[in-house]
């Protein structure tokens, strides 16, 4: 599910409450997807941009689903978001795409500024490619695991990761991440208002999760962090995974480590880069006048992505 990219994205739904018409849409294939597209024509260099996406996207996660090689994934492209909350899928108000794993379908909208469509669209294509892993074992995934994992993979450009909204919202994390145990237990859609967690409370939960998954993954190896989640997955703990591929003896101190490399300047530099801007430089942005790593304090408008919960809440 993604909240993010621009706003909240849903995942692992059932199917939806009225059958999708599909002769009612115009159809594109290409040899990764089946697309369906209200519009006439897709967006301009949409299909090559999601062609690039499903190739990143193959190199990340083909290890948990090799099925993507061969079998095309569904994409339902509204012409607008007022199309996409009135459609068949009945999607909440406050989202912006949903993901059906055992439908290997994911709907969304064009988006405003081009690109954002092509990240929900990775996002989801996220939730469909790693719950399929899991749904072979009648499993779901660990929330923090399968939402950090979809934010990760927004990415446009691994190698640049200061690009990324959730990248530099990594600065808001000292002195206010969540203890790790308390962070992997909380499951926002279903713990915030219990938990008394307000709109800002949930974002840095979303941005914590980022941030643990990059370090998995980014920080370690491919096979290690396919290691991790199987050995999860088969029902090990997360303290036996640590230290069984990671070499970290107890919870504390992967969370330690995690923080320490928070705190590290070549990290610390990328979050005064900024998209498009060199490391080091901490400039304020020439249109906003604002730092490029500052959240807006209520909405969060000011970043990809719009508040992370509906109505206050998420």
């Amino acid at each position: 599910m993604r909240l993010l990219s621009a706003g909240l994205l849903l995942l692992g739904l059932g199917a939806p409450a009225s059958a999708v018409r599909e002769r009612d849409w115009h159809e594109t294939l290409s040899p990764q997807l089946h697309i369906l597209h209200q519009a006439a024509f897709l967006p301009r260099s949409f299909l090559m941009d999601v062609g690039r996406t499903h190739s990143r996207l193959k190199l990340d996660l083909s290890m948990f689903s090799p099925w993507m090689s061969k079998d095309r994934i569904k994409v339902y492209l509204y012409a607008d978001r007022e199309s996409y909350l009135r459609g068949e899928f009945h999607p909440p108000a406050w989202s912006n795409g949903i993901a059906y794993f055992d439908r290997r379908s994911i709907a969304t909208f064009v988006q405003e500024g081009g690109r954002r469509t092509t990240d929900v669209i990775s996002h989801e294509m996220t939730h469909v490619l790693f719950e399929s892993y899991w749904a072979e074992v009648g499993k779901p995934p660990p929330v923090w695991l399968n939402e950090g994992l979809a934010m990760l993979e927004e990415a446009r450009d691994p190698s640049r990761p200061e690009d990324s909204d959730w990248y530099q919202s990594m600065a808001l994390l000292s002195g206010r991440a969540l203890p790790m145990a308390r962070f992997v237990a909380i499951k926002p859609v279903e713990d915030a208002e219990g938990l008394k967690m307000d709109k800002d409370d949930v974002t840095l939960w979303y941005v914590q999760a980022y941030s643990t998954i990059h370090f998995l993954y980014r920080r370690h190896t491919r096979l290690q962090f396919f290691q991790l989640v199987k050995g999860l997955r088969d029902g090990k703990t997360l303290t036996e995974m640590l230290w069984q591929v990671y070499r970290y003896r107890t919870l504390d101190d992967f969370e330690t480590a995690w923080r320490v490399w928070l705190k590290m300047p070549a990290v610390q530099d990328r979050f005064a880069a900024g998209p498009g801007r060199r490391a080091g430089s901490a400039s304020p942005d020439p249109v906003s006048g604002r730092p490029p790593w500052k959240l807006k304090a209520a909405s969060f408008e000011g970043m990809g992505f719009k508040s992370l919960a509906p109505d206050g809440k998420r």
